[in-house]
């Protein structure tokens, strides 16, 4: 399946796919019906344009894309609420979802009943799409196994001052998380912010403006370690770079990527058809193939990648991290000004 995504790349860079930067027109074929789709998406190009064109292949529903990030396309949709230009969001943690439930359409998806527990929405508005652990990563060439961080804690640690590559969460969904799961691994959100605080000065004043120079940042050996998610890691060592993973002993929030319709979608059953397409076993058995781990219940994991069995598991408390997003945010850039 890897190999049949990749080659359908040259024939998405040939114009299979349409991409656009307006909404989709509602007009169908004959009888009124609607034969597009206007997916918003934040995902990586490489991997999720072969999945939109495996859909197009299979339903005959032309696929308008608009890619941008996850912030600024849901900003787009709360502006766009009283008329509604795309039909699905797909991209970012599901955290980022639940902020805007109320400009999401409830949908029972024919997969719900396969899903993990995180994959769910209480109202059935917005599903996970993969399992996206955070990691630690770090350069052999420049740290011994041994002596690489097995813990957030350990990160605080002054031999790493001014060697970290973290992302700034205040542009970047995956470096908030990683954020928020920092505070979530104590044991009470005081003792968290204190280790947050304790990172920032760790970090010296150096942050990336994108999760994706963390992994070239430490790579190249501009940094010995950094924060980020397990799929972009793993793709990134695959390739043949300088990196190696270290799941944190102190706990991982195992947070999902997310998919949902936009509310009162002018092409709502194409929206409905994409979510079940995405969330179905065909494209779900594949996507370890890209590096991701599945939220079906009836598939095994990826070979190669650590079972999440052996994985420190901490309960994601999403309704404190939303209402303390703003909190959160704010601390941080205290955290780096007073350093």
């Amino acid at each position: 399946m890897r190999k049949k995504w990749a080659g359908a790349m040259a024939l998405l860079l040939a114009g299979s796919v349409i991409t656009a930067g307006c909404g989709s027109d509602s007009k169908g074929k004959e009888g009124g019906k609607s034969d597009s789709l206007t997916l918003y998406y934040s995902h990586a190009a490489d991997w999720s344009d072969p999945i939109v064109k495996e859909f197009q292949e299979k339903t005959g529903i032309t696929v308008n894309l608009v890619g941008a990030g996850t912030g600024e396309l849901i900003a787009r949709i709360r502006a766009e609420k009283d008329n509604p230009l795309g039909d699905v969001l797909w991209g970012g943690f599901v955290d980022g979802y639940a902020v805007v439930d109320d400009l999401l359409e409830p949908y029972k998806s024919t997969e719900l009943d396969k899903l993990i527990p995180e994959a769910k929405s209480p109202n059935n508005t917005w599903y996970g799409f993969n399992l996206e652990p955070m990691v630690i990563i770090y350069n052999p060439k420049l740290v011994k196994e041994e002596e690489a961080p097995k813990s957030w804690e350990d990160l605080t640690d002054p031999k790493w001052k001014g060697k970290i590559a973290h992302a700034d969460p205040v542009k970047s969904g995956s470096s908030f998380t990683a954020v928020v799961n920092m505070i979530l691994s104590k044991p009470d959100r005081e003792q968290g912010m204190d280790l947050i605080k304790r990172f920032v000065d760790n970090l010296d004043g150096k942050l990336i403006s994108s999760s994706s120079g963390t992994f070239k940042g430490v790579a190249d050996g501009e940094y010995s370690v950094g924060v980020t998610y397990e799929q972009g890691a793993l793709k990134y060592m695959e390739s043949g770079a300088d990196l190696e993973i270290v799941y944190p002993s102190d706990g991982n929030t195992l947070l999902t990527s997310g998919l949902g319709i936009v509310k009162n979608a002018k092409n709502m059953e194409n929206a409905q058809k994409f979510v079940d397409f995405v969330l179905g076993k065909e494209v779900q058995s594949h996507i370890g193939d890209i590096y991701r781990r599945t939220v079906r219940t009836d598939l095994q994991e990826p070979k190669g990648m650590v079972p999440l069995s052996q994985l420190v598991k901490i309960d994601y408390d999403m309704e404190w991290a939303i209402a303390n997003k703003e909190m959160i945010t704010k601390k941080w850039k205290e955290f780096v000004v007073g350093q």
